[in-house]
């Protein structure tokens, strides 16, 4: 009994600060930007390409995070409805800014999102992907990600962490060859850890033998 109760404490302190497998985030903030869920200067639509080097492995993705760390005071998103797809791309990264003369969007795009923004909380911007996107970095494509909306004249405000020039990731918007450089820091798979549904019910059976050994030890002492 004893190692019962001692494994459902341990399942408890594990469960609640275990870091949920495969999270990755890119990018390091050194700026914000309005794009795409804050203005609509951007147009209907705002891709970004992450470079395949940045993942160690192999990437179910199912949970998209943006953050907002800089620019606290601007966190009003846009209204409307928003698509997310997932794709790859052999754009480089360096290039991609640049480079409108591929079809922005084709038959490989898996849509992960389709709604109204989630609600901006603790500084983060989380998306519960609707379906899993299983990325192989192996396979010498990089990651794409493009959001489309059509609600043009739905203006918010609410500018998000960005990561300027370092080479993992960049992005552009509407197509139009900006000389943009920078994307938003982007959080794969970073939320927060709840414990299992097997791990809650050794942590009860746990708890249950120790209140019952706790009794058994009083009725002796009485």
């Amino acid at each position: 009994m004893k190692k019962l109760v001692l494994g459902a404490m341990a399942a408890l302190s594990l469960g609640f600060v275990a870091a949920p497998a495969q999270a990755l985030v890119i990018g390091a903030a050194d700026s914000s930007n309005s794009i795409p869920f804050g203005s609509t200067i951007g147009g209907y639509y705002f891709q970004q390409v992450y470079s395949a080097a940045n993942f160690a492995g192999p990437l179910t993705i199912d949970t998209i995070s943006f953050y907002s760390t800089l620019d606290q005071d601007s966190t009003t998103p846009r209204d409307g409805t928003f698509q997310i797809y997932l794709s790859t791309t052999s754009s480089a990264v360096d290039t991609f800014d640049t480079n409108n003369s591929a079809p922005w969007f084709d038959g490989g795009f898996t849509k992960v999102f389709d709604g109204v923004l989630p609600t901006l909380s603790n500084g983060r911007l989380d998306f519960s992907l609707s379906t899993a996107f299983n990325y192989v970095p192996a396979a010498g494509q990089n990651l794409l990600l493009t959001v489309r909306t059509f609600d043009g004249f739905s203006a918010g405000d609410l500018y998000l962490d960005v990561d300027r020039n370092v080479g993992v990731t960049n992005s552009r918007f509407s197509a139009y060859p900006y000389d943009w450089n920078q994307g938003l820091v982007t959080g794969f798979n970073d939320v927060a850890a709840v414990p299992e549904p097997a791990t809650w019910a050794l942590m009860i059976m746990g708890f249950g033998l120790a209140g019952a050994g706790l009794r058994r030890r009083q009725a002796r002492l009485a």
